[in-house]
């Protein structure tokens, strides 16, 4: 889920795996695994992630289960 909202929200603004990887200082293999859910993305880089593309965080997180059923 997380992954998806990441891949949604660079494609929205044109911006590349390389274009990730560099700002996370990884390989475009490695981006590809945390875009594809293989590898978790770590609490910072989505905060460094969201920062860069002007989003807040909680964008990229699931939202909360309704209370009311």
């Amino acid at each position: 889920m997380i992954a998806a909202e990441v891949r949604a929200e660079l494609a929205r603004q044109n911006k590349t795996q390389r274009d990730l990887g560099d700002l996370l200082h990884i390989t475009q293999p490695s981006v590809q695994l945390r875009l594809s859910g293989q590898r978790p993305f770590r609490a910072e880089e989505l905060v460094l992630i969201a920062d860069w593309l002007g989003v807040p965080p909680a964008q990229f997180l699931p939202e909360p289960a309704s209370a009311a059923a």
